[in-house]
């Protein structure tokens, strides 16, 4: 029933669109852009319930917004998780035991307009101020960051576009789109609408945040990014395709590679997190 529903509102979405792009791509443009920022606040993990509740929580404010924080003391270094687009803090729980047992210090937040955040409209931009709020609320940066998707794509933007007053001393990306276009290009065929909508929504970008969602590129910021760090990225990933993360690591001097199959774009499974402790356990907090 719940896959009926939601064929139903898709279908309904695309002759929106679709329709409205044959007389005005403006207002599609407009339309689309709005359903971009308002993501589906996802329902918690069953699998999360546990962790989650052994968090310390608190509230930072971003942007006229509370952020929804997390903190799982430990004794070892510092490690921030980012989670991505239509998720929220829940999505790490592949992660938190395997950290916790290593004895990391954890820190989250739910996104703006994410899971207990508040906020009601989303991109990668704003999602990158909230980051910027969240690290001069504490005034240090943790160690080590983990941002996945969206979460990743925030992290490079506030580290190479925001002269960024913390830094961390690795970062590591999962399933970060080369280009900001390949998250477009995956929303306008999985609605199924044509070439109109998508240069509608490309003129409220231009509009709203002055820039072309062509000139957002991931594999071109990482060429100033100082930090070192590691790429995972699937070969089966459907919405952030793999040439992508080679592109990245060509540009992002420090970077190591890693790439999975059958993981997906959430990079689900075991294997990623035992991957990412690995390559954390060889690397050295300078103090």
């Amino acid at each position: 029933m719940a896959g009926k529903r939601e064929k139903f509102v898709i279908g309904s979405i695309r002759r929106l669109l679709n329709g409205t792009a044959r007389m005005s791509r403006r207002h599609a443009g407009k339309i689309g852009f709005y359903l971009l920022s308002k993501p589906r606040r996802a329902a918690d993990e069953p699998l999360s319930d546990a962790f989650m509740r052994t968090a310390e929580r608190y509230t930072v404010e971003a942007s006229g917004s509370k952020l929804q924080c997390y903190h799982w003391p430990g004794k070892g270094p510092s490690v921030m998780l980012l989670h991505g687009w239509e998720s929220n803090t829940g999505r790490w729980f592949a992660f938190f035991e395997p950290l916790r047992r290593a004895g990391y210090s954890i820190y989250a937040f739910d996104a703006p307009a994410h899971g207990r955040s508040g906020g009601k409209r989303f991109n990668a931009l704003i999602y990158a101020e909230a980051l910027k709020s969240y690290l001069h609320h504490h005034g240090f940066a943790p160690d080590y960051w983990i941002g996945h998707s969206a979460g990743g794509m925030a992290a490079i933007w506030y580290l190479t576009e925001m002269d960024p007053e913390y830094e961390p001393q690795q970062f590591v990306s999962l399933a970060v789109p080369g280009e900001l276009e390949n998250f477009i290009d995956k929303f306008c065929s999985f609605v199924g609408v044509h070439d109109k909508v998508k240069w509608g929504i490309d003129e409220q970008f231009r509009r709203k945040l002055d820039v072309s969602f062509t000139d957002i590129s991931f594999i071109n910021y990482v060429k100033n990014l100082r930090v070192p760090g590691l790429i995972v990225h699937d070969e089966c990933d459907d919405l952030a395709p793999i040439d992508g993360a080679y592109l990245m690591h060509a540009n992002w001097a420090g970077s190591s590679l890693i790439t999975t199959r059958d993981c997906g774009h959430s990079l689900t499974g075991d294997l990623v997190p035992a991957m990412v402790l690995e390559y954390l356990r060889h690397c050295r907090v300078a103090r």
